[in-house]
């Protein structure tokens, strides 16, 4: 939100919404320095969140799951790592997912990779559902990819995953 004659966030509205009944359960404006996160909703076991890539954070997102609690969220790999069993390896020692190499392994169709969510000495599984675009959406992307680029005066990465 914005106030009158800003150019630029000034407040920021956290809203929690029970999507069965379509009520409100919590609302709360912060200043624009206050980032999305999961601290800003009273959560219990059994709750189920549904979060956009902001919350890509495994310092909120492990403590509640361990707690009982389930996510789904778009996931973004340039804010948090997920991580694999290393395949070579029986000690249960887990490597970082290198996104773009794995997706060009799984090629153009809808995948389910199972994956390790880590924060501190905590280790949580669960599945990333990778769904390609379709060819038309992906070439506008790469256009869009590219014209942020240009306007930053700058190259597009070649890997679009870090």
């Amino acid at each position: 939100m914005q106030e009158p004659a800003a150019t630029a966030t000034t407040y920021r509205l956290h809203i929690a919404i029970d999507l069965i009944n379509l009520s409100l359960h919590q609302v709360e404006v912060t200043t624009d320095k206050e980032g999305e996160n999961l601290d800003h909703y009273t959560l219990a076991a059994g709750d189920v969140v549904l979060i956009d890539r902001g919350y890509n954070q495994p310092k909120t997102l492990v403590p509640f799951i361990d707690r009982g609690g389930d996510v789904v969220l778009r996931y973004n790999a340039h804010s948090m790592n997920l991580y694999e069993d290393d395949e070579g390896d029986d000690t249960g020692r887990l490597v970082k997912i290198d996104w773009y190499t794995r997706l060009r392994k799984l090629g153009k169709r809808p995948s389910c990779v199972p994956v390790w969510l880590c924060h501190g000495n905590k280790r949580i599984q669960g599945y990333l559902h990778a769904i390609p675009l379709p060819e038309e959406k992906a070439a506008e992307a790469r256009r869009k990819a590219k014209q942020r680029a240009k306007d930053k005066d700058a190259t597009p990465a070649r890997k679009p995953f870090a």
